[in-house]
């Protein structure tokens, strides 16, 4: 627009802001696409899972621990407080993730709800993605590096498992974005930053670490000099004002400063530091640095603590505020990596270095290492700042770009955006079988058999609860009481007192096969006992009568004794399929099966037709138990319309047909559409008891983006495995093992068994791009 001036000169003024205005605008429409790429592919995800999942998949790869969330969300949905069976108040939890799925079952019913809350898992990662790459482009940070994190995020099986991690990197996300706000402006995001430090440690208890490293870090790097120490002072006591309230409302709401799960786990320790001889710190670092969330996150924690320095020198020597965001970006990043520093500590100084580790604890780690590529390459941009300086801003923006173009090419051709989506197609075509769907079909034999008004008690109680129709008390003190975490940690007599108080009837429990119970060691009258053959271990599944606690006598109650007795009478009637001596019942697709007076060596398998055509299933391990009974879990299709057992030899000739072995040794290996099988016959005990090892080389670089670590380095993925943890089947005289081959592709495959410390006994190849050429180490006569 042209105007007159006041000497009479057109003025062009009016054109120039117009313009700049527009162009500003687009300037934004790159972060707009990417974070709505960013919502739009969790989205997807969540789509794709809801429409391939189904109650198998989602036990198949629930932690049972999850069910204890969702047992209290619905009970407190329901208006009672803070309680998984109805008969004990607990804080075993972490509350954040719990009070977010809580409103899930105000809209959804029991079922549908344990979808939705998968889909809302996925949903928050992607906000948590969404709000790192805001902050990190208002920090001015490579953020279009961080488009790639979301398919890297959630191939980390450990955020989609139904626990608190999903909600801790959602609110990790937050943390970053008030971070690079406050730096912007620290007047107006002191108390947006107090309020997420102060919420941290409700999102899990070990994040208290990040909120106050976070902030100290902050007060390191002093921003702005007028009002400082107010501004600064107001976040660090958040951040411990969040951590003292969390204690307070533990110890007057339940009676103890912590989750009575962590003080269960930490009795386990200290119970096991007095029977092998105290307490070892240099033995426990060692054994704890060894584990995989700590073999190589513990080094790139090391490397990003080394970013706050940078942050230091980089508001020292540029004293520029637009640099201010990003150092805020770099303190957060600093936050991560002593948060996971923390938990190395804390595992290594509290808990067993034979403790299992779980993939949700390390939300933060995963993210961390997400950010260390833009990280990196920031660093480098300032490098190139520092040399040129600030006289060629042209040469300056070359270099910036030429890097970042670099940095970008890098991680979305190593980011494998598919994985995901294969990994959820895998699992619903998966034939492993997981404690879920054990502890699923043993909670319907509960429904079945149990008379009203029974009160069971479980030690791995998450599923059995969730589903079982009757109250489900948790007795190995995760989600029960403190009253109860203090019986039983003074004596027995305490400990029974309160159980005859919770009025138990039952007791049931999931459990790993040759182990000895050990809590409840009076307790004789297994009324069943149930098998299942999965990854990571087998296990089986048992009721007791509570005659058999309270009494002194070690006799079987007179209705239970003989083959079977009181069990298969009340089961009889109650079986969907019946031949014979064998047993079925069928819940949702989910089966038991049972044989009375079985004979381990004749068992038949099971054969049945549908739509998708027919399929037939082993017994797996079964075990007969002191009642006379061989039981198994697997599952059917939902269009099933025949069941039928066949002999065990018509199993294998229809599961090998007529294919001849990729691998001929003391193992003859099968290579089928989506697994390797291995069969031996006759079948020994050297057979079972030897490790499996294989070795996957992927195709091609694109499928490098699935190996991690020293796999990536080595250029295959490395596993082992042993009969007894990976679907080992007795069929007949012969020994069956399946071991799932991964989704990406695969050039070549070596298999075979070792003994730990002494090698290998048997190996071969197969080489997917020339089938038929195979090698092998040593065969059956040389043995």
């Amino acid at each position: 627009m042209i105007t007159e001036g006041a000497d009479g000169e057109p003025r062009y003024a009016a054109v120039t802001p117009a313009v700049r205005t527009r162009r500003s605008r687009l300037r934004h429409l790159p972060l707009a696409f990417g974070v709505l790429g960013v919502l739009s592919y969790g989205a997807a995800l969540a789509g794709y899972l809801l429409a391939r999942f189904d109650l198998r998949d989602l036990l198949l790869t629930s932690s049972d621990d999850a069910f204890y969330y969702a047992g209290i969300a619905r009970h407190m949905a329901e208006g009672r407080f803070s309680t998984f069976d109805g008969v004990t108040r607990t804080n075993g939890y972490h509350p954040l993730w719990l009070w977010l799925i809580t409103p899930i079952y105000w809209l959804f019913d029991d079922r549908t709800a344990l979808f939705a809350i998968r889909a809302f898992e996925i949903l928050l990662i992607a906000g948590g993605v969404a709000l790192i790459v805001l902050a990190a482009r208002l920090a001015r940070l490579p953020w279009m590096l961080l488009l790639a994190a979301p398919a890297a995020l959630y191939q980390h099986r450990g955020l989609l498992m139904g626990m608190e991690a999903a909600a801790g990197l959602a609110m990790l996300g937050l943390l970053f974005l008030v971070l690079v706000l406050y730096a912007r402006s620290p007047s107006r995001g002191t108390w947006a930053l107090t309020a997420v430090v102060f919420c941290l440690p409700w999102a899990r208890l070990e994040y208290a670490a990040i909120s106050l490293t976070t902030t100290a870090a902050l007060c390191v790097l002093a921003w702005p000099r007028r009002g400082r120490p107010r501004r600064l002072a107001t976040p660090l006591l958040g951040a411990g004002a969040g951590i003292l309230a969390y204690f307070v409302w533990n110890r007057l709401v339940f009676g103890g400063w912590l989750p009575v799960s962590a003080a269960t786990k930490h009795r386990w320790a200290r119970w096991e530091w007095e029977r092998s001889g105290g307490y070892d710190l240099a033995e426990n670092l060692r054994a704890t640095l060894d584990t995989w969330p700590f073999d190589g996150e513990v080094f790139a924690a090391l490397e990003v603590c080394a970013y706050l320095p940078l942050a230091w020198w980089l508001t020292r020597r540029f004293r520029r505020p637009a640099d201010r965001p990003a150092a805020a970006f770099l303190a957060g990043a600093f936050g991560l990596a002593a948060g996971h520093l923390a938990k190395f500590v804390q595992t290594a100084a509290t808990m067993l270095p034979t403790s299992p580790i779980f993939p949700w604890y390390f939300a933060p780690a995963y993210l961390m290492t997400t950010l260390l590529a833009p990280l990196r390459v920031y660093v480098v941009l300032l490098a190139v700042r520092w040399v040129v300086g600030p006289a060629s801003p042209r040469t300056r923006r070359l270099a910036s770009a030429g890097i970042v173009a670099i940095g970008a090419a890098f991680v979305l051709t190593a980011t494998d955006a598919a994985a995901p989506f294969r990994e959820i197609g895998r699992l619903s075509r998966s034939s492993f079988r997981d404690w879920g769907i054990v502890s699923y079909t043993g909670a319907q034999i509960l429904n079945r058999v149990l008379p009203e008004g029974s009160v069971v008690g479980a030690k791995d109680a998450g599923v059995i609860g969730y589903f079982s129709t009757f109250p489900v008390v948790n007795l190995d003190g995760l989600v029960n009481s403190y009253a109860y975490f203090h019986a039983i940690s003074t004596s027995t007599d305490r400990r029974n007192a309160l159980l005859r108080r919770y009025g138990i009837t039952h007791f049931a429990n999931v459990q790993r096969i040759g182990r000895t119970e050990g809590m409840f060691e009076n307790t004789d009258s297994i009324l069943f006992e149930g098998v299942a053959t999965t990854n990571p271990f087998p296990r089986a599944f048992r009721i007791w009568s509570s005659a058999g606690l309270w009494s002194a006598s070690r006799q079987w109650p007179a209705e239970t004794r003989g083959p079977g007795g009181w069990f298969w009478r009340r089961m009889e009637s109650r079986l969907d399929y019946r031949w014979g001596d064998v047993g079925l019942i069928v819940d949702d697709g989910l089966a038991q099966a049972f044989v009375r007076n079985c004979d381990v060596e004749r068992l038949p398998a099971f054969s049945w037709d549908s739509r998708a055509g027919g399929s037939v299933y082993p017994w797996r391990r079964p075990r007969k138990n002191d009642a006379g009974f061989c039981v198994t879990a697997f599952d059917l299709p939902d269009d099933a319309v025949r069941v039928a057992t066949l002999p065990a030899d018509e199993y294998l000739a229809q599961r090998i047909g007529d294919r001849q072995p990729a691998i001929r040794s003391n193992w003859n290996v099968y290579l089928d559409e989506q697994s390797l099988l291995y069969v031996t016959n006759p079948c020994t005990r050297e057979d079972v008891e030897r490790r499996f090892f294989v070795h996957v080389t992927p195709a091609g670089p694109d499928a490098l983006s699935s190996l991690r670590g020293r796999d990536r380095e080595r250029g295959f993925a490395n596993f082992s495995f042993d009969f007894f943890h990976r679907n080992g089947a007795e069929v007949g005289s012969s020994c069956v093992v399946e071991w799932m081959l991964p989704t990406y592709r695969i050039r070549r495959i070596t298999t075979g068994q070792f003994v730990p410390d002494a090698g290998r006994v048997w190996g071969g190849r197969i080489d997917l791009q020339a089938q038929g050429r195979t090698s092998g180490y040593r065969s059956r006569s040389n043995r």
